[in-house]
């Protein structure tokens, strides 16, 4: 329990103890605001009577403190809508915060999914060049086939022209013909499976 204060005030000219458990300057001054509104009320209403005086003044006090109530609720109002809108904002940045956190993540992912795409390009690219590579030159060993095989052409037909011809000579070259024919061919069909791979190459790039 609080300690209890006694102090001798002065009101409209009259000397009052009172005792509670506010301390003794808060005492002073509430005797001192009460006694400042007499005076003001009898210097506008000098003929009332002491009692009536005391009331009026009461009467305006507590008018005085149940504006100052209505005013301090309406101010708890405003100060619990405003933490309403702090909390609703805190949240907002907390949500922020953690959209941007995952966002960060996605990016480092789609960096890390960007270089591997590029990695699996350098690489196909690479593979490109070789079959191009190899096409050139199967491309030149066909060529180099194409002129060998007529130059069996035109020998054989020589062969075949010439009454004296040995039939010995004649049927070796048959036989190489028929060997570079059987390569030429042999190099088409590579040529060929060279191509759809490089075809399939192309499609990954």
């Amino acid at each position: 329990m609080s300690e209890s204060s006694r102090v001798t005030v002065k009101i409209y000219g009259q000397e009052y103890t009172i005792a509670g458990s506010s301390s003794g300057e808060q005492i002073v001054l509430v005797a001192n605001h009460v006694d400042t509104m007499m005076q003001e009320l009898a210097s506008g209403l000098p003929a009332l009577p002491t009692s009536s005086l005391a009331v009026l003044t009461a009467v305006n006090i507590a008018n005085d403190y149940f504006d100052e109530k209505e005013r301090t609720e309406e101010l708890e109002s405003t100060i619990s809508d405003l933490k309403k809108d702090a909390n609703h904002y805190i949240q907002m940045w907390e949500d922020a915060k953690a959209s941007f956190k995952q966002y960060k993540e996605d990016a480092q992912n789609s960096i890390e999914q960007l270089q591997e795409l590029q990695r699996i390009y350098n690489m196909k690219n690479v593979e490109l060049n070789k079959a191009n590579e190899a096409l050139e030159d199967m491309k030149s060993r066909c060529d180099s086939l194409n002129e060998e095989l007529a130059k069996v052409r035109e020998e054989l037909a020589r062969s075949e022209e010439s009454k004296s011809a040995e039939s010995a000579g004649a049927k070796e070259l048959m036989e190489k013909y028929k060997e570079l024919e059987n390569s030429f061919f042999d190099i088409q069909m590579e040529n060929l499976q060279l191509k759809n791979d490089l075809d399939e190459l192309k499609k990954d790039i």
